[in-house]
């Protein structure tokens, strides 16, 4: 079994075949920071999967597996790295950290997709595309539209309703005492499961199970 710690001992060996160096067990124990005894177990698992040879006491030699998994890893990798840092604005350190966690977890239809999207984005870009800009400006902005169930809302926070997730009798009887998607609500006071709020010109004491029905675009004050 591939395992994303596999993945990343292929990733390493890949970038390190690319440099034109000839890759050592100690090589590789420095570039993961870890210790030569972990990489020689590990270099004996990728030699059974036959993805690696290596030479008694030497050299480590990818095999054209193993070669063509450490390029689709590195290949995930600098996508979601470029996606992060080109189109979500983050700084690059951070993104390529966000790229380790998820490079081991896409598809080849989703990275396909990931790279059609970067590249419309990278050519609007360089014709000084306007809505480029404003996808920059967007993202800069708070997100108010994350929904969040009732009974994460603190006191005094306010937030409108999106949605009720309620099977259809309680979500009748709900809408009946004003809440509605689009309506806003104002939370008063929690009290062990209990939650007061203000809908409209009512005051509406919710038991936890109807409260956790009720959606809001994110309160101002959580």
């Amino acid at each position: 079994m591939i395992t994303p710690r596999i993945e990343d001992y292929l990733e390493e060996l890949f970038l390190l075949e690319s440099t034109g160096r000839s890759v050592t067990v100690t090589d590789l124990a420095e570039r993961l920071n870890i210790t030569k005894g972990t990489v020689t177990a590990t270099v004996q698992k990728l030699v059974e999967l036959e993805m690696l040879e290596h030479e008694r006491y030497g050299r480590l030699h990818l095999t054209d597996a193993g070669r063509l998994k450490g390029m689709t890893v590195f290949r995930r990798h600098e996508g979601f790295r470029a996606f992060f840092h080109e189109i979500l604005g983050l700084d690059f350190d951070h993104s390529s950290e966000m790229a380790c966690s998820m490079e081991h977890y896409i598809d080849t239809v989703t990275e396909e997709r990931l790279y059609a999207l970067l590249e419309c984005f990278r050519k609007a870009k360089a014709e000084h595309q306007v809505w480029v800009d404003e996808i920059f400006m967007a993202i800069e902005k708070p997100v108010l539209l994350v929904p969040v169930p009732l009974t994460l809302c603190e006191e005094g926070s306010e937030g409108i309703i999106l949605r009720l997730t309620a099977e259809k009798s309680l979500r009748e009887k709900l809408i009946k005492l004003g809440f509605s998607a689009g309506t806003t609500i104002k939370m008063l006071e929690r009290e062990d499961q209990n939650f007061k709020c203000k809908v409209g010109h009512k005051i509406i004491n919710l038991p936890l199970n109807e409260a956790a029905t009720i959606w809001l675009q994110r309160p101002s004050k959580m």
